[in-house]
């Protein structure tokens, strides 16, 4: 192998290794989708997992997106044995470990839609990290019809709203 061909094999290796070693530091985001409902429903849900590649915890609250006025975290809880559902303010993503978005468990509320959503419109949306960051997602609108996209389908305190018919 002559000199020239090892130096870019090297440096080709050196920033593989560097892409690798980058890794550690991202969050990621797998399986987003945003629920379709009716036209008249004013409200829906995202459902999504958050995998965070680091070696500290990290907080994320909602954020924003242009197709509702508000967007909200929304967990279950069971009381008296009624379920219902409750905000919170931020949800914890552990080091190395993933959190996940799922009906009948935590999930995204899009409060007061600005537009009605159709079953394989696109929805973009952001979630802030306690350290100041933004996590941009870009969901697909899947109908309360159809079954929950697979895998890798997208990029990556009381309530009054109501959430009937979304879980």
């Amino acid at each position: 192998m002559s000199c020239k061909r090892m130096s870019v094999s090297l440096l080709a290796a050196l920033l593989f290794s560097a892409v690798l070693q980058a890794q550690p530091n991202q969050i990621t985001v797998e399986n987003a989708y945003v629920r379709g409902l009716p036209p008249s429903q004013r409200n829906t849900a995202a459902f999504f997992s958050v995998q965070n590649h680091r070696d500290q915890d990290i907080q994320i609250v909602a954020g924003v997106s242009d197709a509702a006025e508000d967007l909200e975290i929304h967990g279950h809880q069971h009381r008296n044995g009624m379920m219902s559902m409750q905000r919170e303010d931020s949800i914890t993503v552990p080091a190395g470990g993933e959190f996940v978005f799922a009906p009948g468990a935590y999930h995204l509320m899009l409060i007061n839609l600005t537009r009605p959503l159709a079953d394989g419109d696109r929805v973009q949306f952001t979630l802030k990290t306690d350290g100041g960051e933004i996590i941009a997602i870009d969901a697909p609108v899947v109908s309360v019809l159809k079954s929950a996209p697979s895998k890798s389908t997208s990029s990556s305190n009381m309530s009054s709203t109501e959430h009937t018919g979304m879980h």
